[in-house]
């Protein structure tokens, strides 16, 4: 097997475009890109060009909605949920972290739940941006069973991944 080096943009592009042929809008495949081309630039190949063609399968098959506009609702001053009406996370948070980052430095606290929506992707540039903000962000999703415990056939524990950034007085954020 070959591998054809790519730049930043030539990722960018690639990936728009097969998005775009694949049923998503052109906002959505913009987000999508952008993280695709973010994770290749930061060395998490797993959350790059490797997770584009899940992303067309489950265009494809009609699981993620590629033109879903994600809805917004302000649940009590600290609490702010976002239907994803079946589109990508990375979508769904371009709508829910400004307001929460609005209602986390009007309150001290926020709470951003999501619903409806496929494939958290990576999840430190969500908390990076928080951290950005000036804000301590902590995020985590569950997941369907996919690891069996030792000695076990079948499938109990999920992937349950989370992420955590803070602002640094360096002017930057710090994420892990």
């Amino acid at each position: 097997m070959s591998t054809i080096p790519l730049t930043l943009d030539e990722i960018f592009d690639l990936a728009k475009k097969t998005l775009l042929a694949n049923g998503c809008d052109d906002e959505t495949a913009s987000i999508l890109s952008d993280l695709i081309r973010n994770a290749e630039r930061d060395g998490s190949v797993s959350h790059g060009l490797f997770r584009l063609p899940a992303y067309v399968s489950g265009l494809k098959s009609g699981k993620i909605n590629g033109k879903g506009k994600p809805e917004v609702k302000k649940i009590s001053p600290s609490v702010i949920k976002v239907q994803g009406n079946n589109s990508l996370a990375p979508v769904v948070l371009s709508k829910g972290l400004p307001e929460l980052s609005k209602a986390a430095k009007e309150n001290g606290v926020a709470v951003l739940a999501i619903n409806n929506s496929h494939h958290m992707a990576a999840m430190w540039p969500e908390t990076e941006k928080l951290a950005e903000d000036g804000l301590v962000a902590f995020a985590c999703t569950s997941y369907k069973p996919a690891v069996a415990p030792a000695g076990a056939i079948k499938p109990l524990f999920g992937t349950n991944p989370i992420s955590f950034a803070w602002p640094t007085t360096r002017n930057n954020s710090c994420s892990l």
